[in-house]
C-alpha cells in the first residue's frame, strides 16, 4: 500500500478553514459585502492579510494533488474526471447552494433598491432568481464557487505543461533544476521572485484599464502557483532546497504580508481599487502580494512536512470533508448570519457566535453528505476510501522517468 503524504491532507482542510475564517469576518469587516453587521476595526487587517495566502494554497495544493490525479489517468480520463469533481459540483451548488445568498442579499438591500426584494424564498425562487420576466435564470451567481471554475480551466489549460513535465524530457528539466538550485541555494528564491515579476509587468500594458489588469494579474499569478505545485511534488528532489530555507522564507513571508495590510487597508481604499491614477500603488501591492504568498507557502510546507506528516483519525475522517466544505461554507455564513447580527450583543460577540456555529454546521453537513451516493457525487467526492486510503507520495523521480505516460 502506498504511503500517504499525510500534510498535504492536513494543508488542504487547512486553506478550506482560513476560507471560512475569512467570510466569517466579513460582514465585520470594512468592506462590503453580502451582509454587513458593526465593524471590528482590526479585521479589515486580519482579512486582508488572510486571503494573502489562503487561495495560493489552495490553488498550490491542487497542482501538488493533481501528481496523484494523472499518476494512472490518461489525458482523456484525467479532463473527464476533472469535470465531474468541478464542474458537476459547480452545476448543483449554483442552482441549490448558492441562491439563499442572493435571497439575503436582496432582502438587506435598501428598500428603495431598485433589487431590494421582500417576500419568502419560495416567492424568490420563482420570481427574481427564475427571472422576473427578463431573461430565464437571470440571478445565477457562482459567488465563491468561481473556485471551482477556474480550477477546471486551470486543469485543462496546464495537462500539455503537466503531460511534458512527466516525459523524459521533462523529468530531466526538473532534475537540471535542482542540481542548479543545490550549487547555489539563493538561487531558490528565483521561485518567489519570478511569478512576482511577471505579475508586476502584466499591468504596465494596461495601465488604462486597471480592473482588468488586477483580474488577469491575479489569476496568471494563481495559475503559475498550481503548476508550481505540481512540479514541485512531481520531482521531490526540489523540495528538500526549499525546506532548508524554512525560516528565512516565514520571517519574509510574515513581514511582507504585514506591510502588505498596512499598504490596501491604509493608503488604498476599497472604492479606488480600480483607479488608474494609484496604478504605481497597486503595482507595489501585488508585488507584495505575491512575494508574501509564495515565501508563507513554501515556509507552511515545510513545518507542516516537519511537525503534521503523521496519521491520524480525525484525518482520515475529514479529509473527505474538503468539497463539501468549501461548497456549504459561505451560503452557511451568510444564512445564519443573517439572523446571528439581529442579536442585541457586542459585535465580538457577533463575530465569535457567527464563526463557531458557522464552522459546526458547516462540518455537520460535510459529514452527512457523506452518507449518499448521490451527494458524493454531486459534492465531487471520490467514491468511500477505507480508514486507511488516502493520497499516496509522489512517484520517486527514477520509478517517474522509467515509466513515463505520454
Amino acid at each position: 500500500m502506498e504511503k500517504r503524504i499525510h500534510y498535504l491532507d492536513w494543508l488542504r482542510l487547512l486553506a478550506v478553514f482560513l476560507g471560512l475564517v475569512f467570510h466569517a469576518g466579513r460582514p465585520f469587516d470594512s468592506w462590503s459585502w453580502v451582509i454587513k453587521g458593526p465593524e471590528i476595526g482590526w479585521l479589515s487587517y486580519f482579512n486582508e492579510a488572510l486571503t494573502t495566502v489562503r487561495l495560493p494554497l489552495l490553488f498550490f495544493v491542487s497542482g501538488a494533488a493533481t501528481v496523484f490525479a494523472l499518476r494512472r489517468a490518461s489525458a482523456r480520463d484525467y479532463a473527464l474526471d476533472r469535470f465531474k469533481r468541478l464542474i458537476i459540483p459547480l452545476m448543483m451548488g449554483v442552482l441549490l447552494i448558492v441562491p439563499p445568498q442572493q435571497y439575503i442579499r436582496r432582502l438587506t438591500l435598501d428598500p428603495h433598491s431598485p433589487q431590494h426584494f421582500e417576500g419568502n424564498y419560495e416567492q424568490f425562487l420563482t420570481g427574481p432568481w427564475w427571472g422576473d420576466g427578463s431573461f430565464l435564470l437571470g440571478s445565477l451567481h457562482t459567488e465563491h464557487l468561481w473556485f471551482l471554475l477556474y480550477l477546471f480551466y486551470f486543469s485543462l489549460l496546464a495537462l500539455p505543461i503537466f503531460l511534458y513535465l512527466r516525459s523524459p524530457q521533462g523529468l530531466g528539466l526538473l532534475a537540471g533544476l535542482e542540481r542548479w538550485f543545490k550549487q547555489a541555494p539563493w538561487r531558490i528564491w528565483l521561485l518567489v521572485i519570478t511569478p512576482t515579476f511577471l505579475g508586476a509587468l502584466l499591468p504596465l500594458g494596461l495601465g488604462s484599464h486597471p480592473g482588468l489588469a488586477e483580474d488577469l494579474a491575479n489569476l496568471g499569478f494563481y495559475f503559475q502557483l498550481f503548476v508550481l505545485g505540481y512540479a514541485l511534488y512531481l520531482w521531490p528532489g526540489l523540495q528538500s532546497v526549499i525546506f532548508e530555507q524554512r525560516r528565512n522564507f516565514l520571517l519574509a513571508g510574515l513581514g511582507l504580508v504585514l506591510l502588505k495590510a498596512y499598504l490596501y487597508v491604509a493608503v488604498l481604499h476599497r472604492s479606488l481599487i480600480v483607479s488608474s491614477e494609484l496604478l504605481p500603488y497597486h503595482e507595489l501591492y501585488w508585488s507584495l502580494r505575491d512575494l508574501a504568498a509564495l515565501s508563507l507557502i513554501f515556509a507552511v510546507l515545510a513545518f507542516a512536512k516537519q511537525f503534521l506528516n503523521q496519521p491520524s483519525a480525525f484525518l482520515n475522517r475529514a479529509h473527505h470533508w474538503v468539497y463539501p466544505f468549501y461548497i456549504w461554507h459561505q451560503t452557511v455564513i451568510v444564512v445564519l448570519g443573517y439572523f446571528v447580527l439581529k442579536l442585541a450583543l457586542p459585535a465580538g460577540w457577533l463575530h465569535v457566535l457567527l464563526l463557531v456555529s458557522s464552522l459546526v454546521v458547516t462540518v455537520l453537513l460535510s459529514e452527512l453528505v457523506q452518507h449518499s451516493a448521490i451527494s458524493r457525487f454531486l459534492f465531487g467526492i471520490q467514491r468511500k476510501m477505507s480508514t486507511k486510503a488516502g493520497a499516496p507520495t509522489p512517484p520517486s523521480p527514477q520509478t517517474s522517468e522509467a515509466n513515463p505516460r505520454n
